[in-house]
């Protein structure tokens, strides 16, 4: 029993350990130009960062194998996991943070071989970019979440029904929640609008003349109350205390 516990205690040491020097580095290269990652960096920043957070949840349908509630363990009525029940995947990324949208400009160079070009060329990208890369977000604060579902009915609705959301029918059920409270929607774009950046959700930066978020951390989600495909509230959290970039909080 010691020797068992031990080896498990040895194994969490070293799982800290493996994360502390992970974080690490990642902070490492986080302080080069942007310009300089590379493209498993940019993936890193645009799907699994302080920034940008996936989150899995299982639908909740009726099939001829039962009915399954994601809200029970094991399944009700016979239904099946993989069977009956449809898996989706969301990622939220705060769109409106430097950090980000450097690594959708980078995404774009690699793209586009940007570091093997002439001077003329890449001035010209450059201008290009400009619009995205000094976006004024000093009164905004945008999400853009996008998703992945395993059946093809399945994204034919998830896409369907954010096509045809708008502001005002999510004004009422997107929310960030922060310390300063709910922070109510101010403007809604769907997929379809956004050219390949998904879903967006833009709230205000200031709540009561404040910034709705503090380096200091505390709560940070993004909810959707209502989501009909999954069935249940669909959210994801976010550490205020690790989206430090440059010195500054960028969010």
């Amino acid at each position: 029993m010691r020797t068992r516990r031990f080896v498990v205690a040895l194994a969490l040491v070293v799982a800290a350990a493996a994360a502390l020097y992970a974080k690490k580095n990642q902070e490492k290269w986080l302080d080069e130009a942007f310009t300089k990652w590379n493209a498993q960096q940019v993936r890193t920043i645009l799907g699994k960062s302080a920034w940008s957070q996936t989150k899995a949840f299982r639908g909740q349908v009726q099939g001829e194998h039962g009915d399954f509630n994601p809200g029970n363990t094991g399944t009700a009525n016979g239904a099946t996991l993989g069977t009956d029940v449809t898996s989706y995947e969301f990622t939220a990324t705060f769109f409106s943070a430097l950090p980000v949208r450097e690594a959708y400009v980078r995404l774009f160079q690699l793209e586009n071989q940007y570091d093997s070009l002439p001077a003329a060329k890449k001035q010209e990208f450059d201008q290009k970019m400009d619009v995205l890369l000094h976006a004024d977000v000093s009164q905004e604060v945008t999400i853009n979440l996008k998703y992945q579902v395993n059946d093809a009915n399945a994204i034919r609705d998830m896409n369907q029904w954010f096509n045809t959301q708008t502001t005002d029918t999510l004004n009422q059920n997107a929310y960030l929640y922060t310390n300063a409270g709910q922070i109510i929607l101010s403007k809604y774009l769907p997929p379809a609008a956004t050219h390949g950046f998904g879903a967006r959700f833009i709230f205000p930066r200031l709540h009561d003349g404040e910034p709705i978020v503090s380096a200091a951390g505390g709560k940070l989600r993004f909810q959707l109350s209502w989501q009909p495909q999954i069935g249940q509230t669909m959210y994801i959290d976010f550490k205020p205390e690790e989206m430090m970039y440059q010195g500054q909080l960028s969010y």
